[in-house]
């Protein structure tokens, strides 16, 4: 084997090797914006096990539609373990929206706790912003009403910036 290829093999394991030790991942921003609006559909239609795989990607990424959705199956047991705490950590991330009817909800849930549920919620929503919030993940959010309806329309978009992507816990 000559110096030549010696050395063409040599650099391109060094570029490969390079390019995965980063751990960045990238996601196609259309993509993410997909798979909220299908998982929506497949939660709606009681497919929630394609509905989480589908938005657990946007919900980590900071799209406030999925993680709302989200937190319904975390509140009502819906192919996830169902766990209140986790529930209301998702929801409270997705209020960062403030939209009426999902802070109203957050409200409710959260008056109807126990003191002692009510500084677990507060523990796990700063840690849920903090992880998966508007500013960690370099998103912002818009409402708009649906034209012959009083539904609120979520629109979010990720800046091309880089930030930290997280999973989903499943355990409490």
């Amino acid at each position: 084997m000559s110096f030549k290829s010696i050395f063409l093999v040599l650099f391109s394991l060094v570029i490969t090797s390079g390019c995965q030790s980063t751990g960045i991942q990238t996601k196609h921003l259309s993509s993410l914006e997909l798979d909220e609006i299908n998982g929506i559909k497949s939660y709606q239609k009681g497919e929630y096990e394609k509905s989480f795989e589908l938005l657990k990607t946007p919900a980590t990424w900071g799209y406030k539609g999925a993680q709302y959705t989200i937190a319904f199956m975390f509140l009502k047991g819906h192919h996830v373990q169902q766990s209140t705490l986790m529930g209301m950590g998702w929801l409270g991330v997705a209020t960062e929206m403030e939209t009426e009817d999902w802070s109203e909800q957050y409200r409710n849930f959260y008056s109807s706790a126990t003191s002692e549920q009510q500084l677990k919620i507060d523990e796990i929503v700063k840690e849920y912003i903090k992880r998966y919030g508007m500013k960690s993940q370099n998103i912002t959010c818009t409402k708009s009403s649906t034209v012959l309806s009083r539904r609120i329309q979520h629109s979010c978009h990720r800046s091309e910036r880089i930030s930290t992507v997280y999973e989903v816990d499943l355990v409490e």
